[in-house]
């Protein structure tokens, strides 16, 4: 497969760290048709949102990486020996999961308390799915492993299936091997992986979210990376970019909207909606920023996500964003360094903030209507 250098796919690494990881089942949340109705950027700001550090294993790391419709939220979090742990937050309160693989991250979580993730395995990864302080290795299928990313209220696992990531090269080195990531969904947790084709010219996929009604968000890989649904037969559905041959679907939201981001023709990476008939509705970027991305939508309809904004002095931070009206970027918090993952209900955004140093704080904005 050909890839494009400045839009080549993640490493796994990347993607454990939960960065891009989108999670599962967005809440029953209101129309967006506030966002869709107002293009300008001159709406009034939204009502402040409000910080609120989520407590972690006893050390000061974590992150906040996936929200489940009944509040609880699935992230990583350090003891006081400074060692890394899956964690739930459940009712303000932390808990250890017990997965049995070291250096396990979770990826996505449902209202169940059901929590999927990955676990180094030397060069390659096991994904497991945590239900009732049971773990399971979830199955992939010949040398292909699997890498679950998100997960339904009803059970429904979205991901994909890779090969071995190392040198001297992939494929885990074998000749005829193929390197190409696969789409994949798994019905239930114990279940064969069904494996999701991707759009035709294309090599391969990943899938990054599952929406309520069971089509699956992602995107298709080829000599140009393509935003796609699956509908609930499996079949891809382009959408539609803004003809910079970069695009991804990161979650869903109410009434069959789906968001994520999209390059340009001039290399920006826009935050977007498409709505249910995949009608695309360009964000907008903050001022100065070159890249943006939606991961999720508040109740109202607000999308928020995450954007790279110029930093004093040179360089750039990443800055949690909402939009509230197309074209009307606004942050989260004043502070830099912060990145929302996904959404909660009771107009929550989770993800974490950044210290000097780089070391991630778990966090928890409530921002008003």
């Amino acid at each position: 497969m050909t890839r494009r250098t400045a839009y080549r796919r993640p490493s796994r690494r990347t993607l454990l760290v939960a960065a891009i990881v989108t999670a599962v089942g967005a809440p029953a949340l209101a129309s967006a048709g506030a966002l869709a109705a107002s293009s300008g950027s001159s709406a009034a700001p939204a009502a402040p949102c409000v910080g609120q550090a989520l407590p972690t294993l006893g050390g000061p790391y974590g992150d906040a990486i996936a929200a489940a419709t009944n509040g609880d939220i699935a992230g990583i979090a350090s003891t006081s020996s400074g060692a890394s742990q899956a964690v739930l937050w459940h009712a303000g309160k932390v808990q250890q999961i017990r997965t049995g693989l070291a250096d396990s991250v979770p990826a996505g979580i449902n209202a169940h308390g059901d929590v999927v993730g990955n676990a180094p395995n030397g060069e390659n990864t096991v994904g497991w799915a945590w239900s009732g302080n049971r773990t399971v290795r979830l199955r992939g299928t010949g040398e292909l492993a699997a890498l679950p990313a998100a997960i339904s209220n009803g059970g429904v696992i979205a991901g994909a299936l890779e090969t071995t990531e190392g040198t001297p090269s992939e494929g885990d080195g074998k000749p005829g091997t193929s390197e190409n990531e696969q789409a994949a969904v798994w019905r239930s947790s114990t279940g064969a992986p069904q494996i999701l084709a991707p759009l035709p010219g294309d090599q391969g996929a990943h899938a990054y979210a599952v929406g309520s009604d069971g089509r699956i968000g992602g995107v298709s890989e080829g000599t140009v990376f393509r935003p796609v649904i699956w509908d609930q037969a499996g079949k891809p559905h382009e959408l539609p970019g803004l003809g910079g041959g970069y695009g991804i679907v990161r979650a869903f939201g109410p009434g069959g909207i789906a968001v994520g981001d999209v390059v340009a023709k001039d290399g920006t990476d826009h935050a977007v909606m498409w709505d249910a008939s995949g009608r695309i509705t360009d964000l907008g970027l903050p001022q100065g920023s070159r890249t943006a991305q939606a991961t999720g939508v508040l109740p109202g309809g607000v999308v928020v996500g995450t954007a790279q904004v110029p930093a004093p002095g040179g360089g750039v931070v990443t800055q949690a964003m909402r939009w509230p009206a197309a074209g009307n970027p606004q942050p989260v918090t004043g502070q830099k360094s912060t990145a929302v993952t996904d959404v909660a209900p009771a107009q929550a955004a989770v993800g974490y903030r950044a210290d000097a140093k780089g070391g991630r704080h778990p966090m928890m904005w409530r921002c008003g209507a």
